[in-house]
């Protein structure tokens, strides 16, 4: 028997070391401390045994062997008790490790002292009748309230793992079940101990190494380095960023000391859908966050245990400086805008009627000699609004901004477009043009794109390419080219002129910049061209390249995917087409406000074949007589005007109470054409905007859109939905407005049958409360009210109430959906 207890004392040791450096070698956190700590405690415990058992000949000795053996056992209990609220996130009251640390002190005391006393052993004499020597004693008073300590620390931790156990997360329960034997095999050795199944012998060393070794295995296995706990207990604990971890339940378990100051009642246990200003940022897509003068941006993380999702982190970053300097950025940016409209509207006004009447006259003159001087005005007035849009480029050159639109185009029509432009430069300049679509099929080759800016493209190109050549050729070539089994439209401009320097081609893209070796040629624009190219191609996810030799010439590659027009979308633009050229307005009764006689005649004769009823007046105090007196279905108000401007003459339509035209649909009649300018309007009341010089085209479809609006808002209206409240949601963006009250149709049936197939009271509230921020988003005020009574009988978990209530609060939801579903071309009107 002596040498087995050396064998097992010396494999003991062994484990316990080797299971110590392990730990010691993982990353630092606070189970892993608690682990080292109970495994040196268990250590100092064995080697106290070790001392008694083996070495002790006297009651001194023995007596000395036990005082290291409890001084190891009371510190292995406290750790064990901290080590298992860690890992298995048991939250256990702090009194609880106060009662554990007064009897541990009572114990330590009671047996360091207990050679002068009898109330940790009445009794203590050597016995000498074996192989080896042992101590023999009679239990005392503190003894038995230590080993009921024990017993009770053991027994508790087993239960309460087992309580844990069904509601925690899969990983969890592989921890749990780990923790639980190793406690269970303590427990089990402690009762057959006191029923003397042992006798003399005590099993406690191979007992406890089982014990740390089912722990250890739990720590190493079951992702405490890198996973889910381990991103709790490695979160940074300091500096700017508040950090909350949420377990795959959205149950919060740790919330860092920065996040303590930030919300100070939040504790870990709470469920994060009871805090509304984090959901409502977390849900609202800005992901912004105010608490006082601070401005925090919330980062969602997840974390990914085993391959599958097993919670997240949401870190509050301070965002308070840097929105300040945005905010100074866009103050700025306003100041330029503002420039910019002034600029646009002394360039713009005058051209209106310039190209009004060309249209004027090309409409209505027979005579080929009138005709022709028409078109030469017109070629001279797109110019020179090509020369305005190159400034008012400014704005909005950062590609962020660029807004392309999706839409079928004939591509060998845009190219007789772009060829017609470079031709007449280049003729002009006397160099030869040569221009080759080399794309096989029909005469018409339909793709999907943004024509107007791929001709912008190859008109900058084209243009850039006349300016630096002063002989030879310009060409344009258009093919289909395959990269990796990828389909491109390829574009190749050429020139035989100056070429430019190696050192300058990194340059020539950027805003206002030009080679060297251009720097004396007679220029024209603002060195705007190529720099809007590059941002234009990359906003169309293609490749611009350049290749060129001083002397020699340059060519330019600009290649796009190559997306094909299916049939519908061709038939859907060709009525479009048919919808644009003519346009019946009987009995529709437009008002149309300028300070510039040549606008209203301009407009006036546009008008002509429309058959509307047309009033026009010249100042913002004629239009407010005006809509006083009659109503109209559509009002044209020009921006810039003497006395009233057109923002303060919209503002006293729309406030007069003994008005008609409180909600008629009102148009910005303005030569402001910059970014912006579109949610500028919008932002003052105004449904839309129409920028002048305007054609017949333009004109027509901004009149579609603006009865469209006022039938709908009228059909929203009907169906309990209030959009003027629903608009001041949706920032007065009238586009976003409309995608949500799309989202919203289109989403009823999924969240129906969700509504339906749920069940569990948590869960059912945790969707009617979403639906109540949804319905009352979109102004329909009366769905959100039933919706916001489903919530409420969720949470008191009224089974009759939510059947009593459901079908009629479904069949209300089915209606205002129906209204909005009904308008299917919303999007038509809305580009």
């Amino acid at each position: 028997m002596y040498y087995v207890f050396q064998i097992v004392d010396v494999i003991a040791f062994v484990m316990m070391f080797f299971m110590l450096a392990v730990i010691i070698n993982q990353q630092p956190s606070r189970a892993q401390l608690a682990f080292i700590l109970y495994d040196v405690g268990t250590i100092v415990f064995v080697v106290g045994i070790h001392l008694e058992l083996i070495h002790a000949d006297t009651v001194e000795a023995a007596l000395s062997g036990l005082c290291v053996q409890y001084f190891g056992q009371t510190a292995f209990l406290m750790a064990l008790l901290w080590f298992v609220s860690e890992f298995v996130k048991l939250h256990i009251p702090k009194w609880i490790y106060m009662m554990q640390l007064t009897v541990n002190i009572i114990t330590l005391v009671g047996v360091f002292t207990a050679e002068h006393h009898t109330y940790f052993y009445k009794t203590m004499k050597i016995l000498q009748d074996g192989m080896y020597n042992r101590i023999v004693v009679t239990d005392g008073i503190i003894w038995y309230l230590h080993y009921i300590d024990l017993a009770a620390v053991f027994l508790g931790l087993f239960i309460m793992c087992s309580v844990r156990y069904p509601g925690s997360t899969s990983l969890q329960k592989k921890r749990i079940r780990y923790v639980i034997t190793g406690i269970g095999v303590m427990c089990i050795e402690m009762i057959m101990k006191g029923l003397g199944v042992f006798g003399s012998y005590n099993p406690v060393v191979f007992v406890v190494t089982v014990m740390m070794f089912c722990m250890m295995v739990a720590m190493l296995r079951y992702g405490y380095f890198g996973s889910l706990q381990a991103a709790v207990d490695n979160a940074f604990n300091y500096g700017d960023e508040g950090l909350l971890v949420l377990d795959k339940d959205n149950i919060i378990i740790y919330i860092n000391q920065r996040m303590n100051m930030i919300y100070p009642g939040l504790k870990e246990g709470d469920q994060i859908y009871r805090q509304k200003e984090i959901l409502d940022a977390l849900f609202d897509g800005s992901h912004i966050l105010k608490r006082g003068n601070v401005t925090f941006e919330i980062r969602p993380e997840d974390i990914i245990e085993n391959g599958e999702k097993g919670g997240c982190m949401l870190w509050f970053i301070d965002q308070t400086e840097h929105l300040k300097t945005m905010e100074q950025l866009r103050e700025a940016n306003e100041s330029k805008t503002r420039f910019m409209m002034k600029m646009s509207h002394e360039l713009r006004t005058p051209m209106n009627t310039i190209m009004g009447m060309s249209e004027m006259i090309l409409r209505e003159s027979k005579d080929e000699q009138i005709r022709d001087y028409a078109l030469e005005v017109e070629t001279a007035g797109n110019t020179m609004i090509s020369m305005v849009e190159e400034i008012l480029e400014m704005s909005r050159i950062e590609k962020e901004n660029q807004e392309l639109a999706i839409e079928p185009y004939d591509l060998s029509e845009m190219l007789v477009q772009a060829e017609k432009v470079g031709r007449h430069q280049a003729e002009e300049k006397g160099l030869c043009f040569q221009a080759e679509n080399r794309i096989s099929g029909s005469d018409s080759i339909w793709l999907m794109g943004d024509e107007r800016r791929l001709l912008q493209i190859l008109i900058n190109l084209l243009s850039n390419a006349v300016q630096y050549t002063d002989k030879g050729t310009i060409s344009l070539t258009a093919e289909k080219v395959y990269e990796e089994e990828n389909a491109f439209l390829e574009f190749v401009i050429r020139d035989t002129g100056m070429g430019i320097a190696e050192a300058d081609r990194s340059r020539i893209f950027e805003a206002f910049e030009r080679g060297r070796s251009a720097q004396n040629v007679r220029k024209e624009g603002l060195g705007l061209g190529l720099a809007i190219v590059m941002q234009l191609v990359d906003a169309m996810d293609g490749t611009l390249k350049l290749y060129s030799e001083l002397g020699k010439g340059t060519t330019f590659i600009v290649r796009i995917p190559y997306l094909e027009a299916d049939p519908e979308k061709i038939a859907e633009s060709n009525n479009r087409q048919k919808q644009k050229e003519e346009i019946a307005l009987q009995g529709i009764r437009i008002l149309a406000v300028d300070d510039n006689e040549k606008n209203l005649m301009v407009f006036r004769q546009l008008m002509k074949k429309t058959e509307a009823d047309i009033t026009v007046v010249s100042s913002g105090k004629e239009a407010i007589t005006c809509c006083r007196e009659h109503t109209y279905d559509l009002i044209f108000l020009d921006h810039m005007m003497p006395e009233l401007d057109g923002i303060e003459t919209i503002h006293r339509i729309k406030e007069d109470e003994n008005g008609e035209n409180k909600k008629t649909p009102v148009i910005a009649l303005t030569a402001n054409a910059t970014q912006g300018a579109r949610e500028l309007y919008q932002g003052e009341g105004f449904s839309d905007y129409l920028a002048k010089p305007f054609t017949s085209e333009s004109l027509y479809r901004v009149i579609r859109k603006g009865l469209f609006f006022a039938g709908y808002m009228q059909a929203l209206g009907n169906a309990g939905i209030d959009t003027e409240k629903g608009l001041k949601y949706a920032d007065s963006d009238r586009k976003f407005y409309y995608g949500l009250l799309d989202l919203f149709a289109g989403q009823r049936e999924e969240q129906e049958k969700k509504l339906e197939e749920v069940r569990d009271f948590r869960q059912f509230t945790v969707i009617v409360h979403a639906l109540k921020g949804e319905a009352r988003g979109i102004g329909a005020d009366a769905l959100g009210e039933m919706f916001a009574a489903l919530e409420q009988a969720g949470k008191e978990e009224d089974q009759e109430r939510i059947r009593e209530m459901l079908p009629e609060t479904q069949k209300e939801w089915k209606k205002v959906t129906g209204v909005i579903e009904s308008k299917k071309n919303v999007k038509f009107f809305t580009e």
